[in-house]
C-alpha cells in the first residue's frame, strides 16, 4: 500500500499533523483561561484530532490529490474557525493566541548553526501552502546569505473569509511561529513589501 504514497505526500500529513496540533493547543488554553464558547456552534473539542492515524491508514489511494487537498480544507476551516470564534467580543486573546503560537513554533526551533536553506526548508516544512502543484511561494533570491521569496497565491483568506473571519489574524500567528521556529537560529524573517519576505542571519 505505501509504495503507492511517496515522500511528498507524508510531507504533507505531517504538515496537516502540526495544525491538529496546534489548535489542540489553543483548545488547551481556551479551556484553562474559561473562555466561553458561545460564538462557536460545537464544542471545543471538535476543533481538533487527537492523533492521527498513519497516512497509509486513512488515506484514499485511488484519488491521492484530492484526499490530502480536502484534509487540507478541513484543517484550515477548524483552525479558522477556531481562532474567529474565541475572537469574538474578545479581541483581546488573540496576544494569548500569538503567545501560544510563539511556544508551538519553538517545539520546531531551528537550531543554531543551521544553513539558511535549511531554516527556509523548515518553516516550509511546517505551514500548509496548498499543494505542492500550486506553487504558492516562490524564492526570488537566494544568494547564499539571504533567501527572498515570494507569496505568490494566498491560499488562507479563502478559509477565513468563509467563518466571516479576518485574514490578518492567521498571519500575526504565523508570523509569531516564524519567530519562535527561528529564536534560537540566529536568522530573521523580515516582510519587505506585499507578500515578499527575507530571510537572513542577524548578529543582532
Amino acid at each position: 500500500m505505501s509504495a503507492m504514497l511517496g515522500p511528498i505526500h507524508h510531507w504533507i500529513y505531517r504538515k496537516i499533523e502540526a495544525q491538529e496540533m496546534l489548535n489542540r493547543q489553543i483548545v488547551t488554553v481556551a479551556k484553562e483561561n474559561g473562555w466561553e464558547e458561545q460564538a462557536l456552534d460545537k464544542p471545543l473539542e471538535s476543533f481538533y484530532r487527537e492523533e492521527l492515524p498513519p497516512l497509509e491508514e486513512v488515506i484514499d489511494l485511488s484519488n491521492i490529490h484530492a484526499w490530502l487537498s480536502s484534509s487540507i480544507s478541513d484543517i484550515e476551516t477548524r483552525y479558522a474557525e477556531l481562532v474567529t470564534g474565541l475572537l469574538v467580543n474578545h479581541p483581546e486573546r488573540l496576544k494569548t493566541m500569538e503567545e501560544i503560537c510563539f511556544r508551538f513554533g519553538q517545539e520546531y526551533a531551528i537550531p543554531a548553526g543551521a544553513t539558511i536553506e535549511e531554516a527556509f526548508q523548515e518553516i516550509q516544512s511546517l505551514f500548509l501552502d496548498g499543494m505542492p502543484c500550486d506553487r504558492a511561494i516562490r524564492i526570488m533570491e537566494n544568494n547564499g546569505s539571504v533567501i527572498s521569496f515570494q507569496r505568490v497565491l494566498d491560499l488562507h483568506t479563502e478559509y477565513w473569509r468563509a467563518v466571516q473571519g479576518d485574514s490578518e489574524n492567521y498571519y500575526a500567528l504565523r508570523k509569531r511561529i516564524v519567530e519562535g521556529m527561528l529564536s534560537e537560529s540566529g536568522y530573521r524573517l523580515n516582510t519587505v513589501g506585499d507578500g515578499i519576505y527575507e530571510l537572513y542571519f542577524s548578529v543582532a
